[in-house]
């Protein structure tokens, strides 16, 4: 039995947690920035399942978020206008505020991850983790 998945599992997890270690002086958690950088980008409002659906997550995992979220005072959580089974997710001016720093906490993080691994290595890396991801995609949806 090859140890790719544990490995790969351990690779995932260490990068987990050095970001965290980097996003914690901003009072950040690891995977909150994915969310920041979807509203950054984005520039509107958005609704649970549509931050959901782009960020490839499970509605109630983006709702734990938004609701830990809403704690530290970085999104603030409104009625849809038009649909009272849905609210609507909006950054805060202090969420709005992060975005000067976060995304180079990131680059930093991804420098220390891609450190010695050339620019070859790297897109034939993307390359591999792209067609594993497709591969898991077919896999799952062939289940259904």
């Amino acid at each position: 039995m090859s140890d790719f998945i544990a490995f790969f599992a351990r690779v995932a997890g260490e990068t987990k947690e050095a970001c965290q270690h980097k996003l914690h002086p901003y009072g950040i958690y690891a995977g909150q920035n994915f969310l920041l950088d979807l509203l950054w980008s984005t520039q509107e409002d958005l609704t649970i399942g549509e931050i959901a659906a782009r960020l490839h997550a499970s509605g109630p995992s983006v709702t734990r978020t938004v609701r830990r979220m809403i704690s530290q005072g970085l999104v603030e959580k409104y009625p849809h206008p038009t649909d009272a089974r849905q609210v609507i997710v909006r950054l805060t001016p202090k969420g709005k505020e992060l975005q000067q720093v976060i995304p180079q906490v990131m680059a930093e993080a991804e420098q220390v991850l891609l450190r010695n691994i050339s620019e070859v290595e790297r897109a034939l890396f993307v390359r591999l983790l792209a067609q594993m991801l497709h591969n898991l995609e077919q896999s799952t949806s062939q289940e259904d």
